[in-house]
Formats: structure tokens, sequence, C-alpha cells
């Protein structure tokens, strides 16, 4: 079973991991993704906590329902899943390293140093 973080709601777990799935291409545009009932079981979890998952995913265009036969992967959603991803690092996670390294006074050039020597070794 999913060991969930107890410092992030659970439905924002789900619905991080069904985006991660979509990045990563482990669910597919187009691609029907396991009912509320499959997923409520599989993790353990209320159906409400899977369906507040859903229902922001939904929101966002990265879901979409057919009526009666269930929630599918949208076209273009890992597009509009990297694009915010990439918003969300250089704002908040990019941001915060940078301010660390100033704070304990870390050139910009052995930041970027660091980054391009990060780059060469992860081609």
């Amino acid at each position: 079973m999913k060991k969930f973080d107890d410092s992030i709601p659970i439905y924002l777990q789900i619905k991080e991991e069904i985006e991660n799935a979509v990045i990563k291409g482990t669910l597919k545009e187009d691609e029907a993704i396991p009912s509320i009932r499959v997923l409520a079981q599989q993790y353990r979890l209320n159906p409400q906590t899977i369906s507040s998952a859903f229902s922001e995913l939904l929101n966002e265009n990265i879901l979409f329902k057919k009526r009666g036969i269930g929630m599918f992967v949208q076209n273009g959603a890992k597009k509009i899943l990297i694009k915010k991803k990439q918003i969300e690092f250089r704002e908040n996670i990019f941001q915060t390293i940078l301010q660390k390294g100033k704070t304990i006074n870390i050139s910009k050039d052995e930041m970027i140093d660091t980054i391009n020597k990060f780059f060469e070794e992860n081609k």
C-alpha cells in the first residue's frame, strides 16, 4: 500500500501521481484511467478523496469524462503539465535553491558552474 505524506492533502498526492504518470507516458493521451472505485480500493481510500483529485484534473483539462464510459487523459495534457511543472520549478524550487546559495555566499559563477557540470554529467 502507498504511504502518503501527512503534510499534504491525500487528494493532491493522488493528483500529482496521475500528473506524473501522464508526463512519464505511463498514462497516454486518450487513454482511460482507472475508475474512482478501482483507485479507492487500490489505495484503500474513501472514493471522495479520489473524486476530489479527478475534479481538479478535469478543471485543469488534464482529464475528460466520457459519459457512461469513464475518465480519459485529454489530448495535449502532457504538454500542459510539462509547462505547469516548468513554471512551478522556476518560480518555487529554483528560486529557493538560488536564495539558499546566495545566503551561504555561493557566487553566481559557482552556481552556473555547478549547473553546467550537472548537465555535462547527465547528458
